[in-house]
């Protein structure tokens, strides 16, 4: 596998391999390329497997495997890096990256993954399938249709429809399947290495991200049954491992959206009439918004490794894509506003932005089913807690709660200290119990919670008054629904 990678990538210590990464960009995106590049249609593969040469991926994959040793930081930076030069850019890094080559070297064996890194580091990598037509994204785990059955010990009978996965038209897809047997389908989840010549595909007209290439995916194959993947043999624990590569997933999330902000932070002075008053407030929001933003950057960057387990970071990792992304799409929503008829001109390097952000909030688990999540996650004891013979009381109001969870007290700073300028929040958390939360409620409560975890691990003055605000108009909602 070592033959596929240059050796002296890595080599490099983390400043020499982020700059070569920058490098890459810069000479992709020169100004002298720039006019030749349409990012609303599609970067071609050259240029994509350009980038990739320079190690591009080498962060998401295992020293082991010939990729870098183990380091979050150097996962967010490219994300960052490849925001700055726009959402399909950075999209399509964390699609190879975190669901493709991420999942490949954790569950695949040694020739699945050889023959998934060469068509990654060398052709036109993958995507990984799970959305399904009949089902778009509800509850995917109990409600996947798509199955396999051995036609002998050497070959599998799948068949699947998918869509909305990146990289639709890629090499290959990793199709996540259940087993069917004597005509029942099985709960367990597996994944399938399955090639391009095995596939059939519609594309889809999106909206935005044209450059990601959307398609509807069509198998009904006979497969050799050693691309099979199997999470685990058994039937709990490959539920839970399926879920942990959208929890690594949306944690790393943070890595796409933050670089994005930059981007928006950065080009929006130069295209507004900054003079006005009202444009100035404006800018202020989105820069408060990239400030919370950058709190969640280094979250992630902190207190996630690429070699260790997140499943006791559910909670954290819903925050994080929930409010990450909608903070970023508002950001994106006003500098278009700001550029007024610009923000509509197609071409303009700030006017697709809003619209291939805006699913962004939507795939990976729409933001309000997360934010209901993230409090059905707050108010249960966590995996710590009940080793500690701990249980929560649905009598326990929503302060008692939030004082008693070390999520967010394992911080910098005095929550405690931070509420106090804000006496009518706790007043708040202390009038609703738990037992009380119904579910439009839990979407509010979520929304809540996701600002106060920001709201927890900043000094900043000027921050903590923006999320204080931002969390009495969620409480107005929660009030008023």
């Amino acid at each position: 596998m070592l033959n596929l990678i240059d050796e002296a990538l890595v080599k490099m210590n983390t400043g020499e391999f982020l700059n070569n990464i920058k490098k890459a960009f810069n000479d992709i995106f020169s100004q002298e390329n720039i006019n030749k590049i349409n990012l609303m249609n599609y970067l071609p593969e050259d240029k994509w497997l350009d980038i990739k040469n320079y190690g591009l991926l080498l962060p998401f994959l295992a020293e082991k495997f010939g990729g870098r040793k183990a380091n979050q930081f150097e996962i967010q930076e490219v994300l960052r890096i490849a925001g700055n030069y726009g959402v399909p850019v950075t999209l399509r890094t964390g699609i190879e990256g975190a669901l493709v080559l991420q999942p490949l070297t954790e569950f695949g064996n040694n020739e699945q993954i050889s023959k998934g890194l060469e068509l990654i580091l060398k052709g036109e990598g993958g995507g990984l399938a799970i959305t399904e037509p009949e089902t778009s994204g509800s509850a995917i785990a109990k409600e996947m249709q798509s199955y396999y059955e051995y036609v002998d010990e050497n070959t599998i009978h799948l068949k699947s429809a998918k869509y909305w996965q990146g990289n639709s038209q890629s090499d290959f897809l990793l199709v996540a399947a259940k087993e069917k047997k004597d005509r029942k389908l099985s709960k367990t989840i597996s994944l399938i290495f399955v090639p391009k010549e095995y596939i059939k595909y519609e594309v889809l007209q999106s909206e935005g991200l044209k450059a990601v290439r959307y398609a509807v995916n069509n198998i009904d194959a006979a497969i050799p049954a050693k691309y099979l993947m199997k999470l685990s043999e058994s039937k709990a624990n490959s539920l839970r491992e399926f879920q942990n590569i959208f929890i690594r997933s949306r944690l790393q999330l943070i890595g796409m959206t933050h670089g994005i902000m930059e981007y928006i932070v950065k080009n929006i002075k130069k295209y507004s009439r900054n003079e006005i008053k009202f444009v100035e407030r404006e800018i202020d929001e989105i820069e408060k918004r990239y400030e919370a933003s950058k709190i969640m950057y280094n979250y992630t960057c902190n207190n996630v490794s690429p070699d260790k387990s997140v499943a006791d970071k559910l909670m954290e990792a819903n925050i994080i894509k929930s409010l990450s992304t909608d903070y970023t799409y508002e950001a994106a929503k006003t500098a278009q506003k700001l550029l007024g008829a610009k923000g509509f001109e197609a071409g303009h390097l700030m006017s697709n932005i809003a619209v291939d952000f805006r699913p962004f909030t939507i795939f990976e688990g729409p933001n309000d089913m997360l934010y209901a999540d993230i409090y059905d996650q707050f108010s249960k004891a966590t995996s710590e807690e009940k080793k500690s013979g701990i249980r929560i009381s649905k009598e326990q109001t929503l302060y008692e709660r939030f004082l008693s969870d070390k999520r967010f007290q394992e911080i910098k700073t005095s929550t405690e200290n931070l509420l106090q300028k804000a006496d009518d929040i706790i007043n708040f958390m202390k009038n609703h119990t738990l037992n009380e939360i119904d579910q439009i409620k839990k979407v509010f409560t979520g929304k809540i919670l996701s600002k106060l975890f920001v709201l927890s691990q900043t000094d900043a003055e000027d921050l903590s008054t923006f999320l204080i605000k931002d969390i009495k108009k969620d409480i107005l909602d929660f009030e008023y629904c």
